[in-house]
Order: structure tokens, then sequence, then C-alpha cells
């Protein structure tokens, strides 16, 4: 079953024409698709030691330009991994989208049952989000992911989706955090760095901790607070505390953070349940979080 509307057909034996037309060097080795949650990109491992990501619909296209400009020059600045950017596909007749192929990273999406310690992967995140935030802005990419941009901007579609909401599932509490979040106002601070995306799916844990980011399509510049959204995609109340104090959020921010991460959630257990059950079950266990919190 499909994702979204307007995806691209694609195969293994299309994503083998693709690599040995323009990457003849790797075309021996063998590429097999992985299974994930993810909504944005199909993904290939390629051999033992790298991955191949295809945007899954014309939409998507611009994310592998981005990642392949702003990964290496983002890598260096943060304190956990990032993967080496390999090489950027050109579209073709088959498949009209640039692509990537990547280093692979060894581990597996971050979650409550692999992390040893949720307090030491609090601060570890936390340690990468205001080390983006310190990162320096000129020259950055215009656009980017919506969560950049202010909760206003998403207000009318934030209801839109809380009225498909299903039976189990109130909706006057959603509206309440709602109001809360979007009451803080807007960030009037200058433009600073975030991924956009910082939930468990996109982070890697390995031997128990948390090591790397993956899944930069989104990275780019304003307002930085949607990567504290992990909080509650991720961490429990007492972890949450310990990355709160580790982002150094305001309460603005922090409040703004929690509309991005209620923003997701809402939005993807309808859309989501029957073509991506993972990924609603995901939301579903961030809205608790998220319903169940203090301000």
């Amino acid at each position: 079953m499909g994702l979204h509307a307007h995806e691209f057909v694609i195969d293994h034996d299309l994503v083998g024409r693709l690599v040995a037309g323009q990457m003849p060097q790797w075309s021996d080795l063998p590429t097999q698709r992985l299974d994930t949650s993810g909504t944005v990109n199909w993904t290939y491992r390629l051999g033992d030691d790298k991955v191949i990501r295809l945007p899954r619909t014309p939409d998507f296209g611009a994310g592998p330009i981005r990642e392949s400009q702003w990964m290496p020059v983002l890598a260096p600045r943060v304190p956990l991994t990032v993967p080496t950017y390999l090489a950027l596909g050109s579209p073709t007749d088959e498949y009209p989208s640039h692509w990537s192929v990547l280093e692979w990273v060894e581990g597996e999406a971050a979650n409550h049952q692999n992390l040893s310690d949720l307090h030491d992967a609090a601060l570890a995140l936390g340690a990468f989000v205001g080390a983006m935030r310190e990162v320096p802005t000129e020259g950055a990419p215009e656009g980017g992911n919506y969560r950049a941009f202010g909760l206003e901007q998403v207000d009318k579609d934030f209801r839109q989706w809380v009225a498909q909401q299903p039976d189990d599932i109130e909706r006057d509490p959603l509206m309440a955090v709602w109001e809360k979040c979007i009451a803080v106002g807007e960030w009037t601070d200058g433009p600073a760095w975030l991924h956009s995306d910082l939930r468990g799916d996109n982070l890697i844990a390995s031997h128990g901790e948390l090591v790397a980011v993956i899944d930069w399509e989104g990275c780019t510049v304003g307002d930085p607070s949607a990567d504290c959204l992990a909080a509650w995609w991720l961490f429990d109340a007492d972890s949450r505390e310990t990355f709160r104090t580790a982002t150094g959020a305001r309460r603005s921010d922090w409040m703004r953070a929690k509309g991005w991460a209620l923003h997701m959630a809402v939005a993807a257990i309808p859309y989501y349940t029957h073509s991506n059950p993972q990924f609603a079950s995901q939301a579903r266990a961030a809205l608790h979080q998220i319903l169940t919190d203090e301000d």
C-alpha cells in the first residue's frame, strides 16, 4: 500500500538500474529494501556499508539536494554522528527525482527498549540541539521544513486533522493543549538551524546509546523550537525534564515544541492508521505523553 498520492513506482530492479547507470563502481553490490516506518523515502541497503534513499513523491524531490549540500557542513559541528553523504543521483525517465547514497550507520531506530538510559539519551540529544543552534546561518537555504515557520501557519490545518480523529480520541483535550501552545506567540530571535524531525525513527541507537541522527532532508533555518518535539515522541516524563534542561528551552520555546509534537501526532493518526500502522502507533504513544504532560 502506498503512503501518499502520486508516489513514484519503484522496485528492486529499478534501483539496480539507477545504481548501474550512474554509480557503476557499486553496481555489483547487493541491494535490499528496508522495512521502516519512514514516510518520505524508500530505503535500500547497498552492500554492507551504504544506504540508498529515494523520495517517494515529487514533493520530496528537493530533499536529496539539500542533504548533499548541508550534511557535510553540519556533521562536524554536532556531537552525534551524521551519516557521510556519498553520492547524489540524478533524475531519469524511469525515476524523475534526485536520490541519495549515504554511509550506513549501524544501529536501529531509538526507542525506550533499545536505549539503556533515557536520561543519558536526553543529555546527548539536548547537546545536539544546542550545537545545531550555534551553527552559523550565513548562506543557509531558504524554505525547508514548514516546522521552522511558526504554529500560526498550521492552525487551520491542525483543526482539520482534529476533526478527522477516530472516535476513541477526544477532540476537546487536543484543542485545549493546542490553544495553550499557540498562545505563547512566535519565535522572535534570529533564525537558527534545525533538523525539523527529531523523532525516534530519525535517531539511531546502538549498544544502548543514542549515537546518530539521520534523514536530513528537512534541515533548514528559522524557529528551532520544533527540534524539541522528541521530548514527547521519544522521552518519558522524567527524561523529558532532563532534555528540557539540556536544551535550555524557555517556556515559550517548549510550548511551541509541544505544539509541533501535537500537530505531528494529530496528523499522523488518521493519515497513517492503515497505510503505516507503525507510525500511527508511535503517534498515539506521543499523544498520550502530550496529553498527560503538565505545562
